[in-house]
């Protein structure tokens, strides 16, 4: 049975840094989160113009050896894992091995379906082959190893969720079937060719790939939250999705590596634009998603960014702004899907660039953003009372969850506060699923308890598209 500890055994409480940093904002922020989300233990860096102007740990990295966290504890980092994959790929494009529009059926087992034969290896990085994510198998055991055969036995009866290319949606599926192409083109397992090619030109030497027998200096513990329990993760992870989530890292390296690829200290130019480049869909639609790579893009300020969260108890995000040369790196030892990490990260970087995220817009008290402010909250009201008023485009108002008409009458009933914060044009550089979306505004409301954001989407003839709140 494994151990399970109650959550007030969880040091929160001191802030470990090393540096030492004087407290401030930041380390209020993530004091204050960590306690709220059970975060048992974090690590922080910021890397401006390629220098490191912040490194923190906070918390505890191991629960029961009561080890604190530090800029150099060693955690997994999930789907950020899938960059190097991306990477592989290119360096092979390079070498001639491969064609990134080739298709994947001829780097795999013979027993992959008929029905796999129009998806490109470009789609498999894009997130657009129409794969139904692995990890709705039941089936799948974290605690043995797969070949190649064995896993797409799992997954290839799998109908297509949409044709390649016809659409957009993040799987999971996806890159091991990379890893596969990656041995097939090189001659050599995924795990070597990344090492090889990848971490020994960096040599970041925290960087290496998953193995649990191996002994990791400052490797952290990874931790879950069942029934207000912090239990231990999930120890093992087959080979086989390596390229998912199979890399750890501390959080300085991690932040050095996005940093030194994205300024082309790796692949050559094409390659990294390659890399970047917005997904093209059949029907014209642009999605600001590159090779498992996202790019977005807030009031002004381009970012570039992925998320982790794994079985084995982390979560993680790493956020670069070109314009800026600001790179941040969060991971944390609780798998909480990268919430605690994207909180934090969003809040940090708008520390060192003011204006990067909703919460550090300005209110606009001018007669215009008043306007904008009734007549937005006058439709949060309606949405709350269940109706579909004539604003709402009909293909969202009919997508409206009960759970966030609910949310919306409980943020109402509480209301002391609903200001606008401003609107920007959509654009290519911003991550939207729906390419008719023209134009996107901001509010904040103050509540009885706490502060909400909410991001409308609107299109060109001033209906909305989308609404979400965020917290």
């Amino acid at each position: 049975m494994r151990p399970i500890y109650p959550l007030s055994f969880v040091v929160l409480i001191s802030l470990v840094l090393a540096p030492p940093l004087r407290s401030d904002t930041i380390d209020d922020l993530i004091a204050a989160q960590m306690k709220e989300r059970q975060i048992p233990g974090l690590s922080l860096a910021v890397i401006r113009d390629g220098k490191v102007i912040r490194a923190a740990g906070y918390g505890m990295a191991n629960i029961e050896h009561q080890v604190p966290a530090t800029k150099d504890t060693v955690y997994e980092i999930g789907s950020i894992s899938k960059q190097f994959a991306a990477e592989a790929i290119l360096l092979l494009v390079e070498e001639g091995k491969l064609k990134i529009e080739d298709p994947i059926t001829g780097y795999l087992p013979s027993n992959a379906p008929q029905t796999w034969s129009e998806i490109r290896i470009g789609d498999l990085l894009r997130h657009t082959s129409g794969l139904k994510d692995w990890t709705e198998l039941k089936e799948f055991s974290y605690r043995r190893e797969y070949t190649a055969e064995e896993f797409i036995d799992l997954v290839r009866e799998f109908p297509l969720e949409f044709q390649p290319n016809r659409d957009w949606k993040y799987s999971n599926t996806n890159l091991p079937l990379i890893g596969i192409i990656v041995e097939r083109a090189s001659g050599q397992g995924y795990e070597k060719f990344a090492t090889d090619r990848i971490l020994n030109h960096f040599k970041f030497s925290s960087i290496c790939f998953h193995e649990q027998k191996k002994i990791i200096s400052q490797r952290a513990g990874g931790y879950v939250l069942r029934d207000g329990q912090l239990e231990h993760g999930e120890p093992f992870r087959p080979k086989i999705i390596a390229c998912s989530g199979g890399v750890l890292s501390n959080v300085v390296d991690l932040a050095q590596w996005w940093a030194a690829n994205l300024n082309g200290q790796l692949l050559k130019t094409e390659s990294l634009e390659e890399l970047l480049a917005p997904t093209k869909l059949t029907d014209g639609r642009s999605v600001a998603h590159g090779l498992s790579i996202f790019c977005d893009s807030f009031y002004g300020h381009k970012m570039i960014h992925h998320h982790g969260s794994t079985v084995g108890g982390f979560g993680s995000v790493v956020r670069h702004f070109p314009n800026e040369q600001l790179t941040i790196a969060v991971v944390s030892n609780l798998e909480d899907g990268g919430w605690g990490a994207e909180y934090i990260s969003k809040r940090v970087a708008d520390h060192y660039i003011p204006g990067s995220f909703i919460g550090g817009l300005s209110v606009i008290e001018d007669e215009d953003g008043s306007k904008m402010a009734k007549a937005h909250l006058s439709l949060l009201k309606e949405i709350s009372e269940g109706r579909n008023p004539d604003s709402l485009a009909p293909q969202y108002s009919s997508k409206i969850s009960a759970e966030f008409r609910e949310k919306c009458v409980r943020s109402l009933k509480a209301l002391k506060r609903f200001d606008f914060l401003g609107k920007e044009r959509i654009g290519s550089h911003h991550f939207v699923l729906d390419n008719g979306w023209t134009e996107a505004r901001y509010f904040k409301m103050t509540t009885a308890d706490r502060i909400q954001y909410f991001h409308f989407r609107c299109y060109q003839d001033g209906k909305v598209g989308l609404i979400f709140m965020e917290e």
